[in-house]
């Protein structure tokens, strides 16, 4: 959930099936929320390069139903795996969080994790995943060894480990 919206909101409102008043609703969010904005831009750019993608394969690669139904099962399991994969992550940067912020307080502990997403190739802590983790986690501990020492830069580290 992020800013008071569920999945199945964000869900219902992309594929253009919420009610009007929630519609409304999100839309007004939108408005003066960057990360829900930038959010929706990406999903939506992604969805209709996905839908565009899909009509030519659709074309060009005629499948049966059986390698149809075989297929998308497989995109599911990928899915979901991935979904396990972000909560994991999300998990991660809580535990990270409450780590530092006794040595460093609340505030600058999140400014710190962000800062570190930053410098390392995620870009952004909204887009740190698995696969990019080392670096992000290897960013965060040359930030806590300024603020929180080489001890607290070793706690960090092994606290990070996924």
């Amino acid at each position: 959930m992020i800013h008071g919206i569920s999945d199945q909101e964000w869900v219902a409102y992309l594929d253009g099936e919420l009610e009007a008043v929630d519609r409304d609703r999100l839309e007004t969010h939108f408005i003066g929320c960057a990360i829900c904005w930038e959010f929706f831009d990406r999903v939506a750019r992604t969805t209709a390069r996905l839908d565009a993608a899909g009509k030519a394969t659709r074309h060009s690669v005629p499948l049966s139903d059986d390698e149809l139904r075989r297929s998308m099962g497989e995109v599911l399991a990928r899915i979901r795996r991935g979904r396990l994969q972000t909560t994991e992550v999300r998990e991660r940067l809580d535990c990270l969080e409450r780590v530092m912020a006794p040595m460093c307080g609340t505030t600058t502990a999140t400014r710190a994790l962000r800062a570190a997403a930053q410098g390392s190739p995620a870009q952004s802590l909204e887009y740190v995943t698995a696969d990019n983790w080392t670096p992000f986690l290897s960013s965060l501990r040359s930030i806590a060894a300024v603020m929180c020492g080489e001890t607290g830069a070793h706690l960090v580290w092994e606290s990070g480990q996924l």
